[in-house]
């Protein structure tokens, strides 16, 4: 795999040197930089405004310019042809992002900054970044690597901040704008309207948006992937969705340096599943059939902030408040159906549903000051509470093995239960010379969760208690050797509380093999992660090479306990001494000259228990890919071939994965065009059209496959969006 990789990045090097003399570049020097998906300003891993290429952290930056042309379900799709991530869940709804290996709640997902995850997800699930509009951000920031100090909690394998489009400031035309767009899904006759109407009006600016998407389950091709094989076209039940998004947002300036601003934002979904084929259609002979479905769900979100800059006072030149609160409202329901192994015309079903409301509070306080010009000190504090309550119900039928039985059970699998978590960091960024920048931080953290009594467990499972307090810290350098290309160092201390779920869940796992035991003794898990590499930047030319290794200390991973539990065998949570991945991440991308421009990344990922013979990977091991792209010198046309290779993986998880002891290799591509017509009546009109798995392959992204789920087949994306 690495002579055609670094043949690859070699030829973009190569390529981009060349087009350095192009006289359209030194003209337009923007014109083909548009395509970079590293936009030049983040804010995600410095709290601040910073350029990507002096910033030490590995980030990928991805602006609503790409958003409107690769026309994505959601942040997954934006990301699946970049380095260092994966994908797991499938459908409109149920993508989430995999970062160096590491998914569910070990990654925190934010909006604008404030955390979304809530600490009544399962550790592998995370929370879902469709309840944030995907047509209504300005931009994605995703962060490869811990974040605690600036995060705390969760941020132990990375961030995933959507930045939301805010009404029009201080400076802005008065007057009212707005866009319309339309977009249809051949995979699954999806259909999606969305609209956004924003203004500004003295000191006031508004801004709200909707949008509304049906889908149903979508098609996966014939073919063969591993030990799997597809004799024709087969349906992957529960991927379709019916959701919604509703946002209003409004500001209010009261000077030029002062904003108060309110969010409010409502999402709801109907008949999202996880997805499943058919046993039949995958030749099982098990006799297993798991459905795991949200038949219903809905978030509430409100954020009040206030933010001032220019304050030129002794502690800050930037402040910045922010108070939330949410309601998260759902149902899960668990379908399990066994055939195999028992008399013919014999069955068993469990039909489960848990019903959970989640309320979390939380607030924000940060502030920045300038010092000597040239170094900026970054410190606050952060706290938030998630009270969760919940009522579950199951009805098991036997039907076959005598007369026919049906027990329905009441006990709640998980406890109400409450969780905080708060702490205080600082984070500075010392400008030391010219050419070498340091940055360290620190943030001392707490974290407590506890039971509640809860109707239909017993008295000794309410007040069950545990506490937590840790202090992480991370130190970075960057050193300019020319002003082309820096080298960067990073080392940094993370840390994940256990949440609700892992300490106090007892009952059914939802994927059905297994009971689950409580332990509310479980410790945090603790991180080390060393980041080492360079960033080169020369006109249109950008690359950049990270080697890292993050080791997890007491990791969280489910442990089988050699017995039973009303017949299926017991598993429980534990912290497990070491889980360790070892990576190297490449990304080149250049303006060739004449709106031509290319991408190219590589990836490997190496995952092991070092104190244990037992693999621990699920992810791929191996990527590689790129993209082509044409756009037209003033913005009309533009069409984008991209390609993406994932090697094949033999240290998986689960051996007993559907697909075989190996993960397949695989290769898809996709490719995309679009066109701006001239305004009418001073409306602009912007055309798409995308063909995604051209090649019409069988496959499935690496966490899909130990319950396989596999991509949709060969299909069409058409867009349509007017502007005013």
């Amino acid at each position: 795999m690495r002579a055609p990789v670094f043949a690859t990045l070699a030829l973009l090097v190569t390529a981009a040197l060349q087009a350095q003399t192009d006289t359209t570049r030194k003209t337009r020097p923007d014109s083909t930089a548009k395509v970079a998906k590293l936009g030049p300003i983040e804010v995600t891993a410095t709290r601040s405004e910073k350029l990507v290429f002096r910033t030490a952290t590995p980030i990928l930056v991805i602006d609503s310019s790409a958003v409107r042309e690769v026309a994505p379900n959601g942040v997954a799709d934006l990301f699946r042809n970049l380095p260092g991530v994966d994908v797991t869940g499938v459908g409109p709804n149920q993508g989430r992002l995999v970062i160096r290996g590491q998914r569910g709640q070990r990654i925190l997902l934010a909006e604008d900054g404030i955390r979304l995850n809530n600490a009544r997800r399962q550790q592998d699930f995370g929370e879902l970044p469709a309840i944030t509009d995907i047509n209504d951000v300005s931009r994605i920031e995703v962060v490869r690597g811990p974040a605690s100090v600036l995060y705390g909690t969760d941020a132990i394998g990375g961030v995933v901040n959507q930045v939301t489009l805010q009404p029009p400031g201080p400076g802005a035309r008065e007057g009212i704008g707005g866009s319309i767009l339309y977009r249809y899904g051949g995979a699954a006759d999806q259909n999606l309207v969305h609209g956004r109407i924003f203004g500004r009006a003295g000191r006031f600016g508004f801004s709200a948006a909707a949008g509304l998407r049906d889908a149903d389950p979508y098609d996966a091709p014939a073919g063969s992937f591993g030990q799997i094989r597809l004799d024709h076209n087969t349906r992957v039940n529960d991927t379709g969705i019916r959701d919604r998004n509703y946002s209003a947002n409004l500001r209010w300036d009261p000077t030029d340096h002062q904003t108060l601003s309110v969010r409010v934002s409502r999402y709801s979904a109907r008949e999202a599943g996880f997805g499943y084929v058919d046993p039949g259609a995958l030749h099982d002979t098990s006799g297993v059939l798991v459905r795991l479905l949200y038949p219903d769900q809905g978030v509430t979100r409100a954020t009040l902030g206030y933010r001032a800059t220019a304050l030129r006072s002794a502690l800050a030149d930037w402040i910045s408040v922010s108070g939330y609160t949410t309601r998260n409202n759902r149902i899960f329901a668990q379908q399990i159906g066994i055939t195999g192994g028992l008399p013919p015309g014999a069955s068993i079903d469990i039909n489960s549903q848990n019903f959970t409301d989640i309320k979390t509070y939380g607030f924000r306080l940060e502030a920045a000051k300038i010092v000597a010009g040239r170094h900026t000190i970054t410190y606050g504090a952060d706290w938030a509470i998630d009270r969760s309550a919940n009522t579950d119900s199951s009805v098991t039928s036997i039907v076959g093995l005598g007369p026919p039985s049906t027990d329905v059970s009441t006990t709640p699998t998980v406890p109400n239960a409450s969780f905080w978590n708060g702490g205080v960091f600082a984070q500075g960024d010392f400008r030391l010379t010219d050419r070498f920048t340091l940055g360290a931080g620190v943030r001392a953290q707490r974290i407590h969760a506890s039971t509640r009594e809860t109707p239909g467990l017993p008295a000794e499972r309410s007040g069950v208690s545990a506490g937590n307090g840790t202090v992480v810290g991370s130190v970075s350098g960057q050193w300019l050797m020319i002003p082309e290309l820096s080298l960067v160092a990073t080392v940094g201390r993370a840390f994940r509380a256990p949440n609700l779920v892992e300490r106090y869940f007892e009952g059914v796992t939802p994927e059905g093999n297994g009971f689950q035991m409580a332990n509310p003794a479980l410790k945090p898990e603790t991180s080390l992660n060393y980041d080492l590499g360079f960033k080169l930047r020369k006109n249109l030319f950008y690359a950049e090479v990270f080697v890292f290794q993050n080791t997890i200390s007491n990791g969280v991973r489910i442990v089988a306990l050699g017995t039973t539990v009303s017949g299926f065998p017991a598993f429980q949570n534990q912290n497990i001494d070491r889980l360790r991945d070892r990576g190297v991440e490449a990304l080149a991308e250049a303006g060739l000259g004449g709106g031509f421009s290319v991408i190219g990344h590589y990836t490997r990922l190496r995952s092991k228990n070092p104190d244990g013979n037992a693999p621990i990977g699920d992810s791929y091991s191996s990527k590689v890919g790129g993209e082509l792209a044409w756009r037209e010198r003033s913005g009309r046309f533009f069409a984008a071939y991209e390609v993406r290779h994932q090697g094949e993986r033999k240290d998986i998880l689960l051996t007993a994965s559907p697909v075989g002891s190996v993960l397949p290799a695989f290769t898809v591509q996709n490719a995309r065009a679009g066109l701006r017509l001239p305004a009418v009546a001073g409306v602009t009109t912007g055309v798409m059209l995308a063909v995604q798995n051209l090649t019409d392959r069988l496959y499935a992204e690496a966490p899909n496959t130990s319950f396989f789920r596999p991509e949709p087949r060969r299909s069409v994306v058409a867009t349509v969006q007017l502007g005013f």
